[in-house]
């Protein structure tokens, strides 16, 4: 038996085939069947007809800032609203880890640096996210369980950077030995 039945649904499926016309049968949050319409015969526990819309595989959004939002918003409302299944952050830059254990206001450097340049409340970033983390892979398992969508980040330069070089890292050059040990960070992360 099927757990559901999508019937009639204007199939896009990524391949970059033309869209046709099919029903699609779900089992165990699995796609097992799709079909021409109507030539599902199986029973299922429920179904929707989906004549004039369109089923798609999920869209990926490679630029986003839900590094925090996620903690208090797990869906990436408005992305998931509009089809968006995976979302990928830190490309710019930006990023909540690593955060150094030595220098405890570097996580508040980091909430207002998120604040003024990319808009976001500052008490939401104050208070929607733990900030119990130092490193790149401790932020990820913050998040670990916590989400509604695929998310990917990058680790950002601007927190390597204030990780290793404080606050020189706004207009400073890192030594050769900080660099490297940038460069370590960044491939553990």
């Amino acid at each position: 038996m099927l757990d559901h039945l999508i019937k009639g649904a204007t199939v896009a499926d990524g391949t970059g085939a033309p869209a046709y016309a099919a029903d699609v049968g779900l089992r165990d949050g699995r796609i097992v069947t799709v079909a021409e319409p109507g030539a599902v015969t199986e029973p299922a526990r429920s179904a929707q007809d989906a004549t004039g819309l369109v089923l798609a595989p999920g869209f990926v959004d490679p630029h986003t800032h839900y590094d925090a939002q996620l903690f208090w918003d797990p869906y990436a409302t408005p992305s998931m609203n509009h089809g968006v299944t995976t979302v990928v952050g830190g490309n710019c830059g930006f990023t909540l880890a690593p955060l150094n254990p030595d220098r405890p206001g570097d996580a508040d450097y980091t909430r207002r640096m998120m604040s003024r340049v990319e808009g976001m409340s500052l008490v939401a970033l104050e208070q929607g996210a733990p900030w119990n983390w130092h490193g790149f892979g401790e932020y990820l398992d913050a998040l670990e369980g916590r989400i509604a969508v695929n998310a990917g980040f990058m680790v950002g330069h601007c927190a390597l950077r204030r990780h290793v070089m404080g606050e020189d890292a706004i207009g400073g050059q890192p030594s050769p030995a900080q660099l490297a040990e940038m460069l370590r960070l960044c491939h553990e992360a």
